[in-house]
């Protein structure tokens, strides 16, 4: 392909000398102006915004850019990172290894050299740092403009609080320890630690810390007073190791650690690795059965993990009831505790083992009852603001307990995946019911419409604020959230003071919430995102002063795009159920000639039906649509799901059906010269539909299961568990153990039909994946290959479950490609292809 003479320059991708067999593939030309807009970064007050124009194809091209919202006026800030806007215009971030200042008044840069540390404070428009002389500068930007206001020398390093607003540090050489308050700029000396500091613990209202001493004791500093204590944990005649603390918000103190002991190594154990049938502790086994580099385990240390509260205000420690067993979780409130056995329940029937947690009541050293049975419960849990009340999923209700009554309340839960949101006064929950979004008020108990919608609709409130378990929104500002409506429409709203304002009206287009977090002002008035369908680049657009601008217009050429076409399909399968299917038409389309399809498969893919996709030849998977329409094919996503049946088989109905409701519409499509692709559960589905259908000219699965009898007995190092949760639930859904229902999990695994194919079909899998293990390929290779079934099979030596490098990133693109080309269009100069399915050419 030549070089257009105006100066557009074609990436000719032949640095990477890639042997392709014996064949090498011409390069593919993809034109350099293909770019995307990407936000970065918004200025708390809303008036700066900073944004990438991003060349996926040369990243040598992109450029970043500081926009000022009001005026429009553009700055670039090409090769600065991790960047800060300040109140007065300055724009601070990392320019390599430096950090750098630039007034954006001036478009004067200056350096700050190679910071030790830094952080930004914007209550106080100050910039904290350590420099490379060792001194600790605070900087502060006001309207005159920058200015030091204080300059420490010879500062070791320092540790700050949450709220940013209180810093402790050492001096070089010294082991005293300092306060400063960054309000008053007093400095204080608080202890001699006769040691290094090692970090602090802050308590809720950051006017204590604790932090672990090298003895592994612990000094409590009240910060307030300048005074301090020292906490000794209980006398072990072994040694004690991962000492932890947290605080209560009282600001009593728990404290875990572990008893040590050193045992003498296991002989055994330097040939030898024994899993037992009752062994309920598979997740810590790691690749390689847990041996290390020399092949031999190292000592094994073993103990006990004991825990203590420390009550501040009568200075006592308090010993927990312990035994192997049992384990606490602190979760911030007074005189309580959960407790909990992490292994009583493991079954490895889930992603995360079920816990039976209780409640701990400490001054009684009693347990009061059962709080929840669930799964990965530290994680869900959502704690009130003011610690009064915990939140957590409840099989098909949100649970509140309320610890200042010992009573319950509770609403229903329609969603696990989205889960509700406390409001700062600790009075209100927002959750939706796949409807509405809704307000639940913990003080009557009732529940509240937001919106007034119709139909299934998701919900995202985009400028929550998370504190550890406490996820709320300041009900002095705006929540503004995204609501994803049925087809694919989408709009944005905003809630304050009772009334709900529509930002963005629904649209068809996608609003683009990747960056959205980083594009929402601190008083909730100003939100900037992208917006983008498949024949529409991204635009950047802002709602400010109550009203919505495209803040920049797409940059990519229109000739790029504009022949771009779809067609989005609705159909059932046999049960009934609703499928989507998008069809992308290929570049130049001319109805009066016949064009080959790809049809890629991974679950329910019709939210793709938006998205702006560059074309790409370095991807994780090897499958790019665009590159596929632009070198003259059509391609094809339809829904899958699981029904009774099992996955193989539903996946083969989806499909059919898909394929043969586009066929029918668009009679352009070649159904002589139809390919199939997927990868990870979507190269599964391929291998199974290509073993049971002659729908397909050729196929490509990539990193799938293949044989879900020994993919459920398999350990997959990645999850640190048995496969059989995840064959039984998540994906594959079979629903019944293979002892309980043998015959579903034939029926549904395609390297049983391995015999029956009749489909060319390439594979490929990466030789460290642990997520899908590559030997599965492998298998499904050797069963085509014994019945001289048309196969090859790659396996990348480097990669894992998906690709990372570019060098085989480029590589699959083009043997796909290649793949494609030889069954489809016919093109049989391929000769690492020809050759390698030849079963008379040994």
């Amino acid at each position: 392909m030549g070089i257009r003479k105006f100066g557009l320059l074609v990436i000719l991708l032949l640095y990477y000398t890639i042997s392709l067999a014996s064949h090498q593939r011409d390069s593919i030309s993809i034109d350099t102006r293909w770019n995307q807009w990407l936000i970065s970064s918004i200025s708390s007050k809303g008036d700066w915004v900073s944004v990438y124009l991003n060349y996926p194809n040369n990243r040598s091209q992109s450029k970043g850019f500081a926009l000022h919202i009001e005026t429009k006026k553009r700055i670039e800030i090409t090769g600065i990172s991790q960047h800060q806007f300040t109140a007065i215009d300055f724009l601070i971030g990392r320019r390599a290894a430096e950090t750098v200042e630039l007034d954006l008044k001036t478009q004067k840069e200056i350096s700050l050299g190679k910071l030790k540390q830094q952080d930004w404070i914007e209550a106080m428009q100050t910039l904290y740092f350590i420099n490379e002389n060792n001194q600790l500068v605070l900087r502060k930007y006001e309207k005159k403009g920058a200015k030091e206001i204080l300059k420490l020398e010879k500062i070791a390093s320092y540790s700050m609080n949450p709220s940013k607003n209180q810093l402790l540090y050492q001096k070089e050489g010294e082991t005293v320890l300092y306060h400063l308050d960054l309000k008053t700029l007093k400095e204080k000396r608080l202890l001699d630690l006769k040691e290094s500091f090692s970090g602090a613990t802050w308590s809720f209202s950051e006017d204590v810390i604790s932090s672990i001493l090298e003895n592994k004791n612990i000094v409590l500093i009240d910060l307030s007073k300048g005074s301090f204590k020292t906490i000794e944990l209980p006398k072990e005649e072994r040694s004690i190791s991962n000492v932890w603390s947290s605080f209560f918000s009282n600001n009593d103190l728990f404290i875990s650690y572990q008893v040590l002991n050193a045992v003498e190594k296991d002989p055994i154990k330097d040939y030898l690795d024994i899993w037992n049938g009752n062994d309920r502790e598979l997740k810590y086994k790691t690749s390689g059965a847990g041996w290390g580099e020399s092949g031999v385990y190292p000592p094994k240390m073993e103990g006990e993990t004991k825990a203590v509260v420390y009550q501040s205000s009568k200075e006592e420690l308090i010993v927990l009831p312990q035994d192997a067993k049992k384990k606490y979780l602190n979760i911030g409130v007074p005189n309580y505790l959960l407790v909990y056995d992490p292994l009583e329940l493991q079954d490895y029937s889930e992603t995360f083992e079920k816990v039976r947690y209780r409640l701990f009541q400490i001054d009684t050293a009693k347990e009061i009852g059962d709080l929840i049975t669930a799964i990965n419960f530290e994680s869900y849990y959502r704690k009130s603001p003011d610690n009064r009340y915990i939140l957590y999923p409840k099989n098909d209700i949100w649970e509140i307990y309320d610890f200042e009554t010992g009573k319950r309340m509770s609403f229903l839960n329609t969603d696990t995946f989205n889960f509700p949101i406390w409001s700062s006064d600790s009075r209100f929950i927002y959750y939706h019911n796949y409807e509405n979004l809704l307000q639940y008020d913990v003080t009557t108990q009732k529940t509240r419409k937001i919106t007034n919608l119709k139909g299934k609709n998701r919900f995202s409130i985009v400028n929550s604020i998370r504190e550890g378990n406490s996820v709320y929104v300041d009900v002095n500002k705006p929540t503004l959230f995204y609501i994803d409506q049925p087809n694919n429409k989408t709009s944005y709203y905003s809630f304050f003071k009772g009334k709900l304002t529509n930002i963005v009206d629904t649209t068809s287009n996608r609003l683009n919430t990747s960056y959205l977090n980083r594009g929402v002002s601190d008083d909730g008035q100003t939100l900037v995102w992208t917006e983008e369908n498949y024949n529409q680049p991204p635009t950047v657009k802002v709602f400010r002063k109550g009203k919505v601008t495209t803040l920049l217009e797409a940059a990519v050429p229109k000739e790029l795009y504009n022949w771009r076409k779809q067609k989005v399909i609705h159909y059932k399968d046999k049960y009934g159920v609703d499928l989507t299917g998008v069809l992308w038409y290929p570049k130049d389309f001319n109805h009066s000639i016949k064009y080959p399809m790809v049809t890629y498969i991974y679950e329910r893919q019709n939210a793709i039906g938006s998205y702006f996709e560059i074309p790409k030849v370095f991807d994780t998977k090897g499958f790019n649509r665009t590159v596929l329409n632009e070198q003259g094919y059509f391609v094809f996503q339809p829904d899958t799901y699981v029904s009774e049946e099992g996955a193989g088989l539903s996946a083969l109905e989806c499909v059919t059906k898909g394929i043969e409701t586009i066929t029918a519409l668009e009679p352009a499509i070649d159904k002589t010269k139809l390919g199939l692709m997927g990868h990870s559960f979507g190269g599964y589905e391929t291998s199974f539909i290509l073993s049971q259908s002659k729908l397909f000219a050729t196929g490509v699965s990539g990193a799938g299961a293949h044989d879900l009898i020994s993919f459920n007995y398999e350990y997959n190092y990645m999850l640190k568990m048995p496969n059989w949760f995840r064959v039984e639930g998540p994906q594959q859904d079979l629903r019944d153990s293979f002892g309980d229902n043998s015959t579903k999990y034939y029926k549904n695994s395609p390297i049983h039909f391995a015999q029956n194919f009749e489909t060319p079909v390439l594979l490929w899998t990466g030789m460290k994946d642990d997520n899908s293990n590559w030997e599965q390929t492998r298998h499904m290779y050797i069963a085509l290959k014994r019945y001289q079934k048309p196969v090859i099979a790659l396996f990348y030596k480097r990669e894992g479950h998906s690709f990372n490098n570019k060098k085989e990133q480029l590589d699959l693109t083009y043997r796909v490609l290649d793949w494609f080309d030889y069954y489809l269009k016919g093109e049989t100069n391929k000769e690492w292809i020809a050759k390698g399915i030849d079963y008379n050419n040994y």
